[in-house]
């Protein structure tokens, strides 16, 4: 095969024609049938019994000659003599004859000369008689011989996944070893930052994700796959890893290293030890893929980010793994729907992860680092190099993920462990978009949401030329300044806010902040905010400069995107406080200080309103048992509930 010039992107056509060229060999060997589960057939199952082997009674009754029974009715039965019963697992034998019937119970024998069997409903018995009120045909209440299965018959075909219908098959005709096909799939995960699940997360660090998605991924196309753990960014164990997995294996899947950074040398250890076929794919997520050959034993080089290392492994190495097998090939389940929000794409192909609420479609894509780009997606859509635009209405093509369960609403804005409290309660699904108290406006305006959870202070301006600051306002403002006329403002609760610190801080006010090491919230959170209006009275209180009170404190400047990155900046000691609700404090065992309550609200699109799912959302809401269930630091109060329009 010509080789591809390095670092020549190749288009997705050309990449899937490298891949289907490559000799992936399985072997065949033989599982007990309680260990074939996921596995593909090597072979066709041919019967060599009748299933069932016998005639047998699908109903408790009583097993008899139709012909006897023609003259009966419910007034006047027809009497026969009882020869005795048969239970299911008899061997017993009978002979009806004119005029006789045997008892029988489901999944028994039917005896000689029976060709029906009278449902027990329709029967009683006396002194050794059986009294039949109701008629039956031949082979009524039967099931034949070799009825569900023929001797002789091809059960499965070769290149059949066993799922569990399968198991329960090849168990009815006494299959206890079943020949299968074993592709064994090695998988290496690369680089210095990885680290294995459960072991302790040092600073720096993150877990290995790809190793178990690639090995579920290989599993549930039947494949084997081989675990051979994290390998450093070093050239001499990189080497070695491949050597033993191209001894050991029909196909290696590896993930990272694969860029053209001074680490990344996956492509140079090929080059050595084999051929390179192609390095890079024009493709998002997933550029940086290596295709290659060492001693004819087929190599991908995967990227490191896990969005992108699956999206690459489902579009590209899946359908090679099956193909391979001889397994059938998968059919994709595809759903329409309609963008919910413009998009622009980026001028080359593009695989982009998406969520599917009511028909409407959303970017799922949290950048090619986050895992939740898939897990919170439903399929994905495929945009090819000429599409730059995607206008919101757009009918779309979604590829699923499989089964999924879509969720109910879209819900963006600042997070808050009342959302889970109301999920729980009002038995829907949300999708939540944690993007701050900002975000989740624009997400409103911009229609890509259902519901914002908003918490954005304003002060209510008073006096001349309002140069003094009244009470804080919490959310109608923003909405009335941004002109959000299609959307109501639902009042929800209220929610302590202050400072997060260690249990022996000598902290126990903003007034103490100058000199300690604060890890503040993100610009456009209402918590932000919050703190920002508070410094402010308290400079006044003081007389001294707002800004030189916060110029005194180290990290004022700074903006972690969540409370649990606050939370944890402080626990480990890279910040003296930082700024939350109580909530947080109290799982992750900080002491709470708290300076304010502020009113977490939900903005509600107004085209949503009369959804079911938005009507059962605003019921849970006003219910006594979700102001019973909301954890420390969250109370309802007289408003919660309360709807607020804007013209």
């Amino acid at each position: 095969m010509k080789r591809k010039e390095f670092r020549e992107l190749v288009s997705v056509e050309e990449a899937r024609r490298i891949i289907n060229s490559l000799q992936v060999r399985p072997e065949k060997e033989s599982l007990a049938l309680e260990n074939a589960h996921g596995k593909i057939l090597a072979e066709d199952i041919i019967t060599e019994i009748n299933v069932p082997p016998f005639p047998r009674a699908v109903m408790d009754g009583y097993a008899v000659r139709a012909e006897d029974t023609y003259a009966c009715s419910e007034t006047e039965p027809v009497k026969l003599r009882l020869l005795g019963n048969i239970p299911a697992g008899s061997d017993a034998k009978f002979t009806v004859s004119a005029g006789e019937a045997v008892e029988i119970a489901t999944g028994a024998p039917i005896p000689e000369g029976a060709d029906a069997v009278v449902m027990v409903e329709y029967t009683s018995e006396e002194n050794g008689t059986a009294l039949i009120f109701r008629p039956v045909t031949g082979g009524e209440n039967i099931m034949k011989a070799g009825s569900d299965i023929l001797k002789g018959e091809r059960v499965l075909r070769r290149g059949r996944k066993l799922g569990t219908r399968e198991i329960g098959v090849l168990a009815s005709i006494g299959k206890k070893e079943v020949p299968v096909l074993r592709l064994q799939v090695g998988i290496i995960s690369t680089g210095d930052e990885l680290t294995n699940p459960g072991e302790t997360l040092a600073s720096g660090k993150v877990y290995d994700a790809n190793s178990y998605t690639l090995y579920a991924g290989v599993q549930e196309c039947g494949a084997s796959p081989l675990l051979y753990g994290i390998v450093k960014d070093n050239e001499s164990v990189m080497g070695k890893a491949l050597e033993t997995a191209v001894s050991e294996c029909a196909l290696i899947l590896t993930s990272g290293s694969t860029s053209s950074g001074a680490g990344d040398v996956m492509y140079r250890l090929i080059d050595e030890a084999g051929e390179t076929l192609a390095h890079g794919i024009n493709i998002k997520p997933g550029k940086p893929v290596i295709i290659g050959v060492i001693k004819d034993i087929p190599i991908i080089g995967l990227p490191g980010n896990p969005t992108s290392a699956l999206m690459i492994f489902n579009e590209f190495v899946a359908p090679l793994l099956r193909k391979s097998l001889g397994a059938e090939a998968e059919i994709r389940k595809t759903e329409e729907g309609i963008m919910g929000t413009d998009l622009r794409s980026e001028g080359r192909q593009q695989l982009l992860p998406v969520g599917m609420v009511r028909g409407r479609v959303y970017p799922a894509d949290r950048g090619s680092g986050a895992i939740t780009s898939l897990s919170g997606a439903d399929g994905f859509i495929e945009i090819q190099p000429k599409t730059e635009f995607i206008e919101a209405g757009t009918p779309v093509e979604v590829t699923l993920f499989g089964e999924v369960e879509k969720p109910d609403l879209l819900i963006a804005g600042g997070f808050c462990p009342g959302l889970d409290v109301l999920e729980d309660l009002s038995g829907l699904r949300f999708r939540t978009l944690y993007s701050g108290s900002s975000g989740g406006f624009s997400a409103i305006a911009a229609g890509t949401a259902d519901i914002a959870g908003v918490n954005m202070p304003s002060r209510h301006p008073e006096g001349q030329n309002g140069t003094l600051q009244g009470e804080i306002r919490y959310n109608t403002p923003t909405v009335e300044a941004m002109s959000l006329s299609g959307a109501v403002l639902v009042k929800g609760y209220r929610r302590e806010v202050g400072l997060l610190v260690r249990q022996d801080t000598p902290i126990s006010g903003l007034e103490d902040l100058p000199g300690k090491r604060l890890i503040n919230r993100n610009r456009g959170s209402g918590t932000r905010a919050l703190l920002e209006m508070k410094i402010e009275e308290l400079a006044k209180e003081r007389g001294i400069s707002k800004k030189g009170f916060t110029d005194s404190i180290p990290g004022y400047v700074s903006g972690a995107k969540s409370e649990v990155a606050v939370c944890e900046a402080v626990h480990s000691g890279k910040a003296d406080a930082g700024v939350g609700i109580r909530n947080c404090a109290e799982r992750t065992g900080l002491k709470f200080v708290k300076f304010a309550e502020e009113e977490y609200d939900f903005l509600v699109r107004k085209e949503v309103l009369d959804a079911p799912e938005v009507i059962r959302f605003l019921q849970t809401l006003s219910s006594t048992e979700f102001a019973s269930k909301l954890p420390a630091g969250l109370q309802v109060y007289e408003r919660t509930g309360e709807i607020i329009p804007f013209e």
